[in-house]
């Protein structure tokens, strides 16, 4: 072979190289079966009635929202559910039921490309942006407040709910009167790497397409169940439960990282309410997602940095991910009702 050939082989050989990777490391899951809209009836407690409401985002995506109440009683205050990764709002129910035999009117929601919260641009899996998804629970909060004026708004965040409640406080922390966190998530020192992978995935794969690697980097695809509460029965609950998404598209992977990214973006706090009560619950044993005493104080000191003045972290021993799930979940009922019914 003349030397005007291998000058030319080599670099075709890198690009060769290059594509191939490039495919193997973010090419799509093999395809699994669409999910089928399954409508539950839910057993509610006498006088506590539950309401469905389509609200329309400004994008005319339907957010899926349920209000629940208990009739004949002036209600104390607004209760605003964020729900986690790949679930749903109708998870929320029983304590939804409970606050409202308490009082408190409860908003729960589908998150945009959850649930019932899709449609052909918002499938499932599909969340366009952290900015999107803050926009949707903004809307909610306006939406609680026309319905029920002059109540006071009380925000609560699950998991990745935890990190998008966090996220809202940037701009709107006064809008809601205060802030209960479980499950809460902490600063991953990795999601700059994973943006730089996810923006990489989306350029030259697609923002709709599901990157095998991104969903092993974000850790949401594990099968087994067993790291979210020690009640076996809720565990079988979710590994049966048809509404309880696959995955995400690279954009939604994305949307995860970027709101991560975003607890440590202290100059984007605006803090127009200091004083804001901020409570997080979070079980012991849940250390990869709140990484433990460690990232519950990187997450309180973060939250102090910002300037909110009043933050308690709780751990609670033998506990898991789901602390409402839990077997001992009495206990937490009781502790975030004195949360809020205290001053």
């Amino acid at each position: 072979m003349n030397k005007k050939w291998k000058k030319m082989l080599i670099p075709a050989s890198f690009i060769g190289v290059s594509v191939g990777l490039t495919y193997f490391l973010f090419r799509n899951e093999p395809d699994k079966e669409m999910l089928k809209e399954e409508k539950k009836t839910v057993d509610t407690p006498s006088r506590v009635i539950q309401k469905e409401v389509f609200l329309m985002a400004d994008d005319g995506l339907p957010l899926a929202l349920t209000v629940t109440q208990q009739t004949g009683q002036v209600p104390k205050a607004i209760v605003q559910i964020i729900h986690g990764i790949l679930e749903h709002k109708d998870r929320y129910q029983d304590f939804a039921n409970y606050l409202a035999e308490n009082g408190y009117i409860v908003v729960t929601s589908d998150n945009r490309g959850h649930g019932e919260s899709t449609n052909s641009s918002n499938p499932r899996g599909h969340m366009p942006s952290v900015e999107r998804m803050i926009d949707d629970q903004v809307a909610i909060t306006h939406f609680a407040k026309q319905q029920y004026p002059d109540l006071p708004v009380y925000l609560y965040g699950h998991s990745f709910g935890s990190i998008l409640a966090r996220n809202y406080l940037q701009e709107h922390d006064k809008d809601i009167d205060k802030l209960l966190l479980t499950g809460t998530v902490c600063y991953q020192k990795l999601a700059p790497v994973g943006l730089k992978l996810a923006d990489f995935a989306n350029r030259f794969v697609g923002e709709e397409q599901h990157s095998w690697i991104l969903k092993k980097l974000s850790g949401y695809g594990e099968t087994d169940k067993s790291w979210l509460t020690n009640d076996l029965e809720q565990i079988a609950k979710v590994n049966q439960d048809p509404k309880i998404i696959a995955g995400y598209d690279n954009i939604g992977v994305t949307t995860i990282w970027t709101a991560d990214y975003g607890l440590k973006q202290i100059e984007k706090y605006a803090c127009q309410n200091p004083d804001l009560p901020i409570l997080s619950l979070s079980g012991a044993d849940d250390v990869k997602i709140t990484g433990g005493v460690k990232g519950l104080l990187d997450t309180k000191q973060t939250l102090a940095a910002i300037g909110y003045r009043q933050i308690e972290m709780i751990e609670f021993p033998n506990m898991k991910h789901e602390v409402l799930n839990e077997i001992e979940n009495e206990l937490i009922y009781q502790r975030i009702l004195a949360f809020f019914e205290g001053d």
